[in-house]
């Protein structure tokens, strides 16, 4: 999909890594936890690391681990001497010194999205796991749907001819709370999420870009809320744009409607959830292939009958462990995540400006070097969504 600064070849590593688990909140016990426990032949948990003393309890019991291997820090954890990895289940904002002490111990290191908050940041955990040569991938576990799997390669293929749109609904996103122990509701401030819905869901864009086969030039977007004043945004209208191809993706916390449709000259492929809902919290309904004289081919990969919310980190976390297992560069890299990063938070800056931005980034653009903060530097459209309802605590004309 793009080209990867820090991906080149690291040393081969013995399995099982013994790995530590830093975050136990409701994704890292609940999500990453069971993913890597299923994987026994790449990865063994050595220990674990929350401040909640009653996390740290049922990832032991779950894990079968000592009490030992509980870690009250991230720090403690950093330095043990029996891991070889780590995964970073953390808030999205603390996650770049974790990261970058893991690259400096030697660690391959699996952070969730997005793998910071501030691009510049990601942009030092690129620059030093290139330099030391250290594999650090992110979770971008939604290319591991199979309906999207499927989907792009018949792309790929040459299907449908060269895409030219791609729509992708994401309008019935559940606003699932947090840790209840922690910050249940820390999706909805910017300080430690980095952005509302868009961000949350910032999947899309990485799916929308690899449905384009193409990477994008520049980003456009109108961001909605329901009060005034509001942390964040619960609705982002986007607009991707490539070379000669345009994703429009439409992400929303509610109850509004799902799919996705990319067209090209020679036919379309549509991807339906049941109930016409969201993925992943609607099941998939079909994946169709209809070529430029209407007849439809049923493109539908079977599906497990697995119980509850599957969102193939099994799949995912395999992947990335076969590749440190055997030298190879991981499939997403911290460079599309840096990447990935920078598309959405253009889309913020393009909402408070009212005009498009172009990506990358500049090293020296104020939302680059700080963020969401950076976007009080920039000239704000009074009569957009970030002036009007105040959003990511932004007023008229830049001002906090």
């Amino acid at each position: 999909m793009t080209g990867r600064d820090d991906a080149r070849a690291a040393a081969p590593r013995t399995p099982p890594l013994g790995l530590g688990l830093i975050g136990l909140g409701n994704v890292g016990i609940g999500f990453h936890l069971p993913a890597l426990l299923a994987l026994p032949e790449l990865v063994t948990i050595a220990a674990v690391a929350d401040p909640s003393p009653d996390r740290r309890a049922e990832a032991l019991a779950r894990a079968g681990l000592p009490p030992a291997a509980g870690c009250v820090s991230a720090e403690e954890l950093l330095e043990r001497d029996d891991l070889d990895a780590v995964d970073l289940a953390t808030p999205p904002h603390v996650r770049t010194p974790l990261a970058l002490r893991a690259i400096e111990r030697g660690l391959a290191v699996l952070c969730e999205k997005p793998v910071a908050t501030v691009p510049a940041d990601a942009a030092a955990v690129v620059d030093a796991a290139a330099r030391a040569g250290i594999p650090v991938g992110v979770v971008h576990n939604y290319l591991e749907f199979p309906e999207i799997r499927v989907a792009i390669e018949a792309i790929r293929s040459g299907a449908i001819g060269r895409p030219e749109v791609a729509i992708l609904n994401y309008l019935g996103v559940e606003d699932r709370p947090g840790n209840a122990a922690w910050r249940p509701n820390w999706r909805h401030d910017p300080g430690v999420a980095g952005g509302g819905v868009l961000m949350d869901m910032l999947h899309v864009v990485y799916v929308a870009e690899a449905l384009l086969d193409a990477p994008v030039r520049r980003v456009s977007a109108q961001l909605l809320a329901r009060t005034a004043p509001a942390p964040v945004e619960e609705i982002a209208l986007c607009r991707f744009d490539a070379e000669a191809a345009t994703a429009l993706v439409n992400v929303g916390w509610g109850v509004g409607p799902g799919g996705i449709s990319v067209s090209g000259r020679d036919g379309r492929i549509d991807i339906a959830y049941e109930g016409g809902g969201t993925s992943p919290f609607a099941p998939l309904a079909s994946v169709r292939l209809v070529p430029a004289d209407g007849t439809a081919v049923e493109l539908t990969p079977p599906l497990p009958a697995t119980p509850g919310l599957d969102v193939r980190l099994v799949a995912t976390f395999r992947r990335f462990f076969e590749a440190v297992v055997e030298g190879r560069p991981p499939a997403v890299t911290a460079a599309d995540g840096l990447r990935v990063l920078e598309l959405t938070l253009a889309a913020y800056a393009s909402a408070a400006i009212g005009c498009g931005v172009d990506v990358p980034l500049g090293s020296d653009h104020p939302v680059h070097r700080r963020g969401l903060a950076g976007i009080a530097d920039l000239s704000i459209a009074p009569a957009g969504a970030v002036a009007r309802h105040g959003l990511f605590g932004i007023g008229v004309g830049g001002g906090g």
